[in-house]
């Protein structure tokens, strides 16, 4: 009795680690059907499949390379004025590619300083000065000793235009 129990525990061993499928022959009809060899010359067999990475956790709860406050604030500063100048006539079509275009300059040049872990969200809204107000409010969960914003503003006599990139820690 101790044998059959110990060939079905070697059993259950070789069948969680696959070796168990690997000596069987696919001679099911499902197997055959599914698993076409077309176009592979004989005795080449299935073709192999490409192995799966596997990422060990890195258990780092700090970045490498964190994000620096100040250098974003003057990546922000910089774009938003060479765009939105005195020469910057607003528009309500052209003002909204306008923007888009500027939150995604401003993005890929804070990726470019490359801060290790981090995820970005950059807002540009742009509006006219008609004699009305503007209140906008945003609500994350977030770390506050992490993660956070950064806010830049321009004001001309006929437009406002307001950037706020809120950098997320990613683990």
């Amino acid at each position: 009795m101790a044998a059959a129990a110990a060939k079905n525990w070697s059993g259950l061993v070789n069948l969680c680690l696959g070796q168990e499928r690997e000596k069987r022959p696919a001679s099911s009809q499902r197997g055959s059907l599914t698993k076409s060899h077309i176009g592979v010359p004989l005795g080449m067999g299935a073709p192999a499949a490409k192995p799966t990475m596997r990422f060990m956790p890195t258990y780092r709860l700090e970045s490498k390379n964190p994000l620096n406050k100040e250098r974003v604030e003057n990546i922000i500063k910089a774009v938003m004025n060479r765009h939105y100048n005195d020469e910057y006539m607003f528009h309500p079509k052209h003002s909204l590619h306008m923007a888009a275009q500027v939150s995604e300059e401003i993005k890929n040049r804070i990726k470019l300083d490359n801060y290790d872990r981090y995820r970005y969200i950059v807002l540009v809204t742009v509006g006219e000065f008609l004699m009305q107000g503007l209140y906008s409010m945003v609500n994350f969960l977030w770390d506050a000793e992490k993660d956070g914003f950064v806010t830049y503003s321009v004001e001309r006599p006929s437009y406002f235009a307001v950037c706020t990139t809120f950098y997320l820690y990613y683990d």
